[in-house]
């Protein structure tokens, strides 16, 4: 498993996050202030790993 930090860039409050990937895979995202930061953190997770 392993922990990347991304910062959110959907809203004003630029939230710092922390997201758990396994293959790929987004297992667990903390730091988001909203559902819009995980769902950011996915889709981020997701063009890191094309």
């Amino acid at each position: 498993m392993e922990k990347k930090k991304i910062n959110c860039e959907v809203c004003r409050n630029n939230c710092e996050m922390e997201v758990e990937v396994d293959d790929k895979e987004v297992i667990d995202v903390t730091g988001n202030g909203c559902m819009k930061g995980y769902i950011f953190a996915q889709t981020a997770v997701s063009e890191m790993s094309e």
